[in-house]
């Protein structure tokens, strides 16, 4: 399995790097999210690299369904999430597939409108089950059309559309298997500036002397098992000689719930049900603990941070298995399923992380050898090269 980024394929585009004047005509761009959080950040950094890019001659709107966080995320940014009906296809049965194909009908006749009232002229697709009626609707109006593929294992939806659209942008190299070589593009995967600025930030070992910091994310589901297991894990550690602190974003469990976990364990804790300076929180962490989503693993990366990474468990395709697999095989962290934790195998391996500058400083060189902090204005330069002319 590749792991990390590698110079480009000949077969592959090449990326332009060239910035673009802001004289040139209004782009009128449409970003497809899903349901989680890890649909909109990647979003959100692509939007910004080309308002960077292009400085006001950008018009970018967002659309997806409204059952996740999305609108929310956006809304306390000033944006606003465009409607589009959908439903999930994944572990849904034939019953459910055939119940979801009037929604996609009227998702793509919303998309229709939306596009004709924006005109748009460039579709890009972050996955999810909305993102196909809004790509076969743009193809129908002739608007160019991307998708940004972020895991190791292509997400179904994806899968589908590759054959509609005019480029595929990768997350990882070890993806391009499931795509055309003519369309495939590896980028890496989007991350907002402050993200991306942690890149340049140089990274020490946990000094002698002061607690290792410990920053555990939960995800858009599977919060519990974090918030059940990490407080008795961090305790393990301290028992072997590692005194350690965590920041614990605490996600659907109620983050009083969480505190009340750390104090019976006898370990230092801040909780927060969210996070709001995360760029802060990994240039804090000395470990980060989370479910292996393509953002999170991203992120990590781009910090220098070394990880432990947990899959959540009725991931689709069990992808976030295959990432956080990338991850341990190069060498920047650990990974373990639910099924497989074990508190005592698990803090030994993180004693010796924690504990061995050495180990530490490797752990840390090799994610930030996965990383790809300039992801977002790849994407940018090469949507440029693909609009020629098309604005």
């Amino acid at each position: 399995m590749v792991t990390r980024i590698p110079s480009r394929s000949h077969e592959e585009p090449s990326i332009p790097t060239r910035q673009f004047p802001t004289t040139d005509a209004l782009r009128r761009l449409l970003i497809v999210v899903g349901p989680t959080a890890g649909h909109v950040y990647p979003a959100l950094a692509i939007a910004e690299a080309y308002r960077l890019a292009t400085g006001t001659s950008v018009d970018v709107r967002f659309a997806g369904p409204v059952d996740g966080p999305a609108a929310r995320l956006l809304a306390g940014r000033g944006l606003t999430l465009e409607p589009i009906s959908a439903s999930p296809l994944v572990n849904v049965g034939a019953r459910g597939k055939l119940a979801a194909l009037p929604r996609v009908a009227a998702g793509m006749a919303q998309a229709r409108r939306l596009m004709r009232a924006h005109g748009t002229r460039l579709v890009i697709g972050l996955g999810g089950y909305a993102s196909g009626a809004v790509l076969l609707a743009a193809r129908a109006l002739g608007a160019r059309v991307a998708i940004h593929e972020a895991n190791v294992v292509p997400g179904l939806a994806n899968r589908l559309a590759a054959p509609f659209v005019h480029r595929v942008y990768l997350g990882f190299a070890a993806a391009a298997v499931s795509f055309p070589a003519r369309r495939r593009l590896v980028t890496g995967h989007p991350v907002r500036a402050d993200i991306a600025a942690l890149a340049r930030e140089p990274r020490q070992a946990p000094e002698r002397g002061r607690a290792a910091r410990v920053l555990v994310l939960s995800s858009t589901r599977g919060a519990p098992f974090l918030a059940m297991r990490v407080p008795a894990l961090l305790a393990e550690l301290e028992r072997r000689g590692i005194a350690v602190e965590a920041l614990h974003q605490s996600g659907e469990v109620p983050p009083d719930d969480v505190a009340h976990a750390y104090r019976r364990a006898g370990v230092k804790a801040s909780v927060a049900s969210y996070v709001d300076e995360i760029a802060g929180a990994y240039r804090w962490a000395d470990l980060v603990i989370a479910r292996s989503g393509a953002g999170t693993v991203a992120e990590a990366a781009v910090a220098g941070v070394p990880a432990l990474f947990v899959p959540l468990a009725d991931a689709s395709d069990d992808h976030q298995a295959a990432n956080a697999a990338a991850v341990a095989a190069a060498g920047a962290g650990v990974s373990v399923r639910e099924r497989d934790w074990r508190g005592d195998a698990l803090a030994a391996r993180l004693t010796t992380l924690l504990g061995d500058a050495g180990a530490w400083t490797a752990a840390s060189e090799a994610a930030r050898r996965m990383a790809a902090p300039d992801a977002a204005a790849r994407i940018v330069a090469d949507c440029e090269t693909l609009m020629a002319g098309r604005w």
